[in-house]
């Protein structure tokens, strides 16, 4: 430990390493994402084969995601954390109220999707909530 405080750019070091292993990150989220996508796309279009293709293909999203989360859930602080953890609380108390209401108006309007509807108003929602609470200080 000594040996490495010793050295007067030990800091500037430690920084460049965890921009690398950030801009790591990234790249690989977006890597993932474009080979999903795609992967996605080209699936097999009927039978058995085709829900085993989709099932197989939402499970390995599900675990990269669940991996990224990981890994970036170690690159940043407490604060950052806790509106991450602010967000994702209040989105799914958005969903919960929200998913009676798409049910209720599925029945009654013609939606085409209103499960789809209410994730994307969630996400909607987490990311406002981070936003308010970054600029509010």
């Amino acid at each position: 430990m000594t040996g490495d405080m010793t050295d007067e750019n030990w800091g500037t070091r430690r920084v460049a390493r965890r921009n690398r292993r950030r801009v790591a990150i990234a790249v690989a989220a977006i890597v993932v994402s474009l080979a999903f996508g795609i992967g996605g796309r080209y699936l097999a279009t009927d039978g058995i084969i085709a829900d085993r293709a989709a099932l197989l293909w939402a499970s390995g999203l599900l675990a990269a995601a669940a991996l990224l989360i990981g890994f970036l859930w170690r690159e940043i602080d407490e604060l950052q954390r806790r509106r991450l953890v602010n967000g994702a609380a209040l989105a799914g108390v958005t969903c919960m109220a929200l998913l009676l209401l798409a049910q209720a108006a599925g029945r009654l309007v013609p939606v085409a999707d209103p499960m789809l509807q209410v994730a994307v108003i969630g996400a909607i929602v987490m990311v406002a909530t981070i936003i308010v609470q970054r600029v509010r200080g």
